[in-house]
């Protein structure tokens, strides 16, 4: 579905309006889109038709949008600037994120478009994330995703390519596009050297760390598995070796991949060795 200048305009004034209103009334929309308030209320309700924006009525009729609109401006936007060409099936849904097929600038330019879903069902980590919110009570769903969003982003830009993880590509909202990795997750593959796979994946915690990043999250289901060995993907919970749990967190990541390891392939390492590997790469 696409969106005209005029309606991009309109749910981009509603995202706005909704850093301070639950429901955002047609003046305020009408204020923030340049548009005049008959205009704006006539095309609001052609959105409202299509399911493009809510409203409830109040002591006024105010609006918001869902993800499906968030997901029209973001693509919009990374259409516009030439990052994403073409969209393709879905491949993949977890509890905070959606993630299709794509193609870049070309055909070649194969890509991973993931949409954060954070906001509406978790807040676990985004309250991690939000030291400039601590003052809010409450962070509304669209900020909560786009943050989750930008910080990966972040977070794979300082990291790629010194450690194994998709090339980040562009970010809009609560969107994010990366390189497409064909290979399979961890836990879907037999490796015929699953103790030179295990090295190999805490070798790229360690040089994560040496860039001053744990993974927090880190299992089997985030370590795919191509031609060149294996690639971390999923860094929204990523947090900086100085955050007060690091090591905690650290040592998390560790124990999920090392009971992997020994449930599927026997192979028993105390953490005490993990860390070590782990030390050695950060050390290199």
């Amino acid at each position: 579905m696409g969106l005209s200048r005029e309606d991009r305009s309109l749910l981009s004034a509603i995202e706005t309006g909704m850093k301070t209103h639950e429901w955002v009334p047609s003046y305020v929309i009408s204020e923030f889109s340049g548009l005049p308030v008959r205009k704006v209320e006539f095309r609001l309700g052609q959105l409202f038709e299509k399911k493009l924006v809510e409203r409830e009525s109040m002591h006024y009729l105010g609006y918001r949008i869902d993800f499906d609109a968030y997901d029209l401006l973001a693509l919009s936007d990374l259409v516009k600037r030439g990052s994403v060409k073409a969209f393709g099936e879905r491949i993949g849904v977890g509890k905070e994120s959606v993630v299709y097929e794509a193609l870049g600038e070309n055909r070649e330019n194969h890509l991973a478009i993931k949409f954060h879903r954070q906001g509406r069902t978790s807040f676990k980590h985004i309250r991690r994330l939000r030291d400039h919110l601590t003052d809010q009570t409450k962070v509304p769903w669209i900020y909560a995703a786009a943050l989750a969003a930008r910080h990966e982003f972040a977070i794979m830009e300082k990291l790629y390519p010194i450690v194994s993880i998709p090339r980040p590509i562009a970010c809009s909202r609560h969107v994010l596009a990366m390189e497409f990795v064909s290979g399979p997750a961890l836990n879907r593959i037999t490796l015929s050297d699953p103790e030179d796979g295990l090295n190999m994946i805490l070798g790229e915690v360690g040089k994560a760390r040496r860039l001053g990043i744990i993974h927090a999250d880190l299992s089997e289901f985030n370590v795919m598995i191509d031609e060149s060995g294996p690639r971390i993907i999923d860094w929204p919970q990523a947090v900086e070796v100085t955050h007060p749990h690091a090591q905690e967190l650290l040592e998390r990541d560790l124990v999920n991949v090392l009971r992997f390891f020994e449930r599927k392939y026997r192979i028993e390492m105390p953490l005490e060795r993990a860390l070590s590997r782990v030390r050695e790469a950060e050390n290199r």
